[in-house]
């Protein structure tokens, strides 16, 4: 075989840079030139040329972007087969010509739609003929690379054509490590087009989202599309049109494959492990990796859906033109559902800010709201789009722009269903039935939970809205509304709805109206709308809707029927709710809106949502005067999570309460190495939730063992708040305390603040104490932890600076009876976690075990009582506070961190994210609440300067709160309204704050100064409770005559020389400022008791019983008085709204 001359190297080389960057039209003069100097080298020269007439059959054929010309004839591209195939078997020299010539002899098969022929011309194994064509170390050509991925590509497509499916999977396979090679980086054009094409086929039919009968790989597929996104990086190849007959979108359906299958391993919790082999691209289930791993996985993860995110839509939006006002664009609702549906999964429990990098699930959140707001741009009236802005807008505390996109929602769709049954033909572009329903009570329930009272009349519309679509009717031809009587007939949209959400849209309906209940003005109207409620929640419950046994439905039924004084039917209720087979909401997924998929108990969730029952039942039992059983009602609330560590996690080893340090020494506290508890993934509404139980335990120490033994474990209330917020206040960090001895011996009685006062003796012995609330003896063996390092503890000093007495305050705590009574409360196993037997030892045990078991009680405090404590710890500012894990740049804030496997798709809703000035409003609501509670405590004890000190707290606070409101927004309405969430308004503190300080003035018999502290809380607030019936009572007095109109100071400054003569027939004006005074209090009374935030307060009621009494009206006052019997029978010990953060919405 002769050697090739100089010439022909050189055109060899030509014809390889032509053929690599698809140069079709210099193909023939490269090859008559080839074929001139040599001649032997038959095989490449009519190898290119038969490649350059399929090139122009594909121009001809498939170019539709290129007029045809009809200059030149067609190429007859089956005359080329016998001459090529020829020219092929003659070559046995160079092999890398012969395989080109097998390849475009596939081409033009394939061109042809001869798929079968074209296998029969590629070889079985490609892998194997790539070592084959290798001679020592001579190289492959520009030509032989591309004919290589050329090869596999119409090999394994044509597999796909004979319906050979894991074969063409196999055979794209076998030159993955070609194309992902480093040649990539300098390869030529055509390289990177076949390269291109064959990833695209490979992507396609590896698409994780994409069901079928071969096992699913999440490996191998993250492998290819990240071959593809790396070549889409380096080459920006474009589709070189003669080459492909792919149809043009081809690119954006495997960026949308590759967005899909990375979704389907989020939802899977699958972690990536960063190894670029194909086998070890995934760790597995997020359990089994360290922390490291775990936050580098997320990081990753979350990065590479964030690119691929971006790259798909903006092709999907270059691409896709914006549709007529009869079409709807598929693809890109679609898409939509896509992102909202990652959205949940990423911005649920499972994911923390610290794993999606900057800016955390608020920015994940925002950026979910620009992507539905372009694809707003290419769509008509998109309902779809528009649910999801109303979802999201709402998880990110954006109220008013979520409930405008609501109205839109409800527009559209109030149309559509209207046009709709007068047509009969229904919009495919609507949002189904079953869907609108589960959206407006969605709405409903943002409205009542979060909103004032202007939102829940907008709740009130709302769900006058869902009873009108339920009677609406349907078009018959809508699938699966066919009746009986033809095709033609019409049925209520009520008659086609799924059972569960049936259920579902009767309940909003009866939130709606109970909640707008409570707060109407029209008191005639009031008990009809709590019958309404009442009749649609029992209508929820009804069999046929197979809701008979939903928490949410028996929590809400249950606290209306409280508010309506049917206590009996209120405890059956909640007693159904707390029963083994009760279970949750299973019709919401986490975006807030309802779905028809079973909730999975994960995370103690279940027993999360029992908490408020509890509590309620406890409320219920105290308005039956059962208050020992109402304690171990409030002790079971905590007892369903096992042991503490569950519930506060390490920080229970900090301050635990004696009713949650009752832990068994063989429970194993599983989650002591992560260090938290189920409160790290609680929102504040929830936790709120924990602190309202407290306070009711400590109200009914009160009641059952004295007001003593209730500041004595005040203290205890602070402490939980510190667990379950942090701190507020702006005072100075504490030192450390100096005795772990002194945490541990709680029993002497002394104040908070470090005044010197005389305190009042108790009038009930230690053996009356334990008589009335039995005790509960731990059985651990480790010392006591009810006050060490995070609890808050006291250091008095007398006038003179040298420590006086001192104490830590005793906590209370119940013992479970061994076996429990007919109306005793018997806790269930629940499903994550099952509650712990009763302790079988005797009363007399106890009391000899109990300091050796390291639980010490009131009154036997050891000698080491008297040293000295800490200064109190309650109001350490947040910025002294410690980062949280993982959280070294932020501030103190809730971490919702999910060790656990991923839970199901519909784990729980997604609570709204708060700006850090309404989260902190509400925070310092509830601390000026815990303050004032504890100032009403010392007041009922007489310690009144315990009682103002208590008092003074929460005034700075308030005052402090005042202040970040004014940098904020300045305007009058920011002080007035409290907005959406929780909290109170800055005028609503103030009122309580100065109505705190009129009730310890009237305690301390000091009318006049009373009277003057709730003008000004009434000057705040109008209509407070306790300022309008405190102010009222002094009213009455002075109208009495029970004490004087003035206080004795300033009548006296008032009176000068005696005035000499008569007065005449003029009124006296003592007598006109009694009158004034007696009118005064009936107009006060009689208003607030109008309003829907009194028309329950006895109180109120009984003042103004009393003013109608004073003026005569007998009859009047009788009726009142009848009345206020009616609310005492049925009260509770507090009011029925603390039970409910979120009023009925559990």
């Amino acid at each position: 075989m002769p050697a090739e001359n100089a010439k022909a190297l050189n055109y060899i080389a030509q014809l390889d840079d032509a053929r690599c960057n698809a140069r079709w039209d210099a193909l023939p003069e490269l090859a008559r030139k080839i074929e001139k100097h040599a001649p032997h080298r038959t095989c490449i020269y009519t190898t290119a040329r038969a490649e350059a007439q399929v090139a122009a059959h594909i121009r001809q054929h498939h170019d539709s972007a290129t007029p045809q010309t009809p200059t030149a004839p067609p190429p007859d591209l089956p005359s080329l087969v016998d001459s090529l195939a020829a020219a092929k078997d003659q070559e046995t020299t160079h092999k890398q010509d012969a395989f080109a010539a097998e390849t475009c002899l596939a081409w033009i098969h394939w061109e042809l739609a001869e798929p079968s022929e074209a296998l029969s011309r590629l070889p079985s194994n490609v892998a194997e003929v790539i070592e084959n064509m290798r001679h020592g170390d001579e190289s492959f050509t520009g030509w032989t690379q591309v004919c290589i991925v050329k090869a596999a590509y119409l090999k394994g497509f044509a597999q796909e054509k004979t319906g050979a499916i894991p074969d063409a999977i196999k055979t794209y396979e076998s030159v993955l490590h070609f194309v992902g090679s480093d040649i990539l980086s300098s390869a030529s054009l055509q390289f990177k087009t076949w390269s291109e094409a064959l990833l695209a086929r490979l992507c396609l039919l590896l698409d994780l989202s994409h069901p079928s009968d071969r096992p699913e790989e999440p490996g191998p597929a993250l492998h290819a599309f990240r071959l593809w996104s790396r070549l889409m990086e380096n080459g920006k190849a474009q589709f070189a049109g003669e080459a492909l007959t792919d149809p043009p979108d081809m690119r954006r359906a495997v960026w949308k494959a590759y967005y899909d299958t990375l979704s389907i391993i989020l939802r899977r919790g699958l972690l990536y492990s960063g190894s670029s082999d194909p086998d070890k691209a995934l760790l597995g289930d997020a359990e089994h990796a360290s922390e490291e791993q775990y936050l580098s996985a997320r990081l990753q993860q979350r990065a590479e859906l964030k690119l691929v995110e971006t790259v798909y839509e903006s092709l999907l939006l270059k691409e896709t033109r914006f549709p007529k006002a009869s079409e709807s664009n598929e693809e890109v609702d679609a898409w939509a559902e896509s992102v909202m549906s990652n959205w949940r999964i990423i911005c649920g429990p499972a994911w923390t800010d610290e794993e999606l990098g900057e800016g955390g699930k608020s920015a994940v959140g925002k950026g979910v709201l620009d992507i539905l707001y372009r694809a707003a741009t290419k769509s008509y009236h998109s309902t779809r789009i528009l649910r999801h802005l109303f979802v999201v807008h709402a998880s990110l505390a954006e109220f008013d722009l979520s409930f405008k996109a609501f109205d839109s929602y409800v527009e559209i769709v109030s149309r559509g269903k209207d046009r709709a049954e007068k047509s009969g033909e229904e919009d495919p572009g609507l949002d189904d039935d079953n869907t609108v329903l589960r959206t407006a009570a969605e709405a409903v329930r943002i409205l009542c939970r979060f909103g004032t009272r202007k939102h829940a009349e907008r709740a009130k519309d709302v769900g006058e809205q869902i009873e009108r679509w339920l009677k609406q009717q349907t078009p018959a031809s809508r699938p699966g509304t066919a009746t009986s009587e033809g095709a033609a007939a019409n049925r209520s949209t009520e008659s086609v709805i799924s059972p569960r959400v049936l259920a579902l849209a009767y309940r909003a309906v009866g939130i709606s109206r109970a909640h707008w209940a409570r707060l109407t003005y029209e008191a005639t109207a009031r008990s009809t709308l709590q019958a309404q409620a009442a009749q649609s929640f029992r209508k929820s419950l009804s069999p046929e809707y197979q809701e008979t046994t939903n928490l949410e439905t028996l929590y809400a039924l249950g606290l209306l029927l409280a508010e309506m004084r049917d206590i009996n039917g209120a405890i059956k209720v909640v007693k159904r709710a707390l029963s083994s087979n009760a279970r949750g909401d299973g019709l919401r997924t986490p975006d807030g809106v309802a779905s028809e998929e079973d909730v999975e108990d994960v995370d103690y969730i279940h027993e999360r949502k029992l908490i408020p029952l509890w509590h309620l039942l406890a409320l219920l039992l105290t308005a039956k005067s059962d208050f020992a059983t109402a304690a171990r009602t409030c002790d079971a609330a905590f007892d369903q999570f096992d042991d503490p560590t569950v519930l506060f996690g390490n920080q229970g080893e900090a301050y635990r309460s004696e009713h949650l340090n009752d832990s068994s020494a063989d429970i194993e506290k599983s989650r002591s190495s992560s260090g938290k508890g189920l409160i790290d993934r609680m929102e504040t509404f929830e936790k709120e939730g924990i602190l309202q139980v407290k306070v009711t335990q400590l109200m009914l120490l009160e009641v059952v063992e004295g007001t003593t033994a209730a500041v004595d474990a005040s203290m205890e209330l602070l402490g939980l708040y510190k667990i379950l917020y942090g701190d507020l206040s702006g005072t100075p960090k504490q030192p450390e305390i100096e005795d772990a001895a002194a945490q541990n011996t709680p029993g002497n009685r002394a104040s908070f603040f470090g005044r010197t006062k005389t305190l009042r003796k108790s009038t009930m012995t230690q053996d009356q104490s334990t008589a009335g609330l039995p005790t509960r003896r731990s059985t651990s063996s480790r010392p006591s932890t009810t006050a060490t390092e995070g609890a808050p503890a006291i250091q008095v000093t007398d006038e003179s600076g040298k420590h006086s007495h001192h104490h830590h305050h005793g906590l209370f705590h119940h013992k479970q009876p061994e076996k429990s009574s007919s109306g005793s409360i018997k806790l269930r196993k629940r499903s994550a976690s099952h509650v712990k037997s009763p302790d079988s030892a005797g009363k007399n045990s106890e009391k000899s075990d109990g300091i050796a078991n390291g639980d010490t009680r009131r009154g036997s405090a050891p000698s080491s009582s008297e040293q000295p404590l800490r200064p109190i710890q309650h109001n350490v500012p947040a910025s002294k506070q410690p980062a949280p894990p993982g959280h070294a740049d932020q501030p103190p804030r809730q971490d919702t961190r999910l060790p656990a496997p991923f839970p199901r798709l519909n784990f729980t809703a997604i609570e709204p994210r708060f700006p850090v000035l309404q989260e902190r409003r509400h925070t310092t609501s509830l601390l000026i609440d815990v303050w004032l509670f504890i100032a009403g405590l010392y007041t009922r004890a007489a310690l009144f300067e315990d009682a103002k000190g208590a008092v003074d707290e929460a005034f700075k606070l308030a005052d402090n709160l005042e202040s970040e409101v004014s940098q904020d927004q300045s305007s009058a309405k920011a002080f007035s309204e409290r907005g959406w969430g929780g909290g109170k308004s800055i005028e609503e503190l103030w009122a309580d704050i100065w109505a705190g300080r009129g009730e310890i003035a009237h305690a301390e018999s000091e009318p006049h100064e009373a009277l003057g502290h709730f003008e000004k809380s009434l000057s705040h607030n109008p209509d407070h409770q306790v300022a309008v019936v405190g102010l009222s009572n002094i009213l009455l007095d002075i109208y009495c005559q029970i004490i004087p109109a003035e206080s004795a100071q300033r009548a006296s400054a008032r009176e000068g020389p005696a005035s000499k003569g008569s007065r005449g027939v003029a009124p006296d004006p003592e007598d006109l400022n009694r009158l004034a005074a007696r009118d005064r209090a009936y107009s006060l009374l009689s208003s607030l008791t109008k309003l829907g935030t009194g028309w329950d307060y006895s109180e109120a009621w009984f003042a103004l019983a009393r003013a109608y009494e004073e003026g005569g009206q007998i009859q009047k006052a009788k009726d009142v008085l009848w009345w206020c019997v009616e609310l005492e029978d049925s009260k509770a010990l507090r009011k029925w709204s603390c039970v409910g953060v979120g009023g009925f919405v559990l």
